[in-house]
């Protein structure tokens, strides 16, 4: 399974990355307005600064599994691991639990 396909799978199959991107989108709009106004972003500029920090904790996840799971190419071995391992449930869990800094 590759990046794209693992991320469209977690879309159809729980919120966590949509959590994350709201959480993430909310952190960067917080900490833009705590800049000086001569130094605050734009709308556009907080927005890569959330999808960036998406991208990496995708990436994190992505890579993790893909280290654990032996046949890295066949979308059933990742299923079957994701299902056996309740991942789904532990990635909601470990969004909500997640502390910006």
């Amino acid at each position: 399974m590759d990046k794209q396909e693992f991320e469209t799978y977690l879309n159809e199959h729980c919120s966590a990355l949509t959590k994350f991107q709201e959480r993430a989108l909310d952190y960067q709009a917080n900490k833009n307005q705590n800049r000086a106004r001569s130094a605050r972003w734009n709308d556009a500029k907080v927005q890569r600064a959330a999808d960036a920090m998406y991208d990496t904790f995708l990436t994190g996840i992505y890579t993790k599994l893909r280290s654990a799971i032996e046949d890295k190419y066949d979308c059933q071995a990742w299923l079957d691991y994701i299902e056996k391992y309740g991942l789904l449930e532990q990635l909601e869990e470990s969004v909500l639990e997640i502390e910006f800094e």
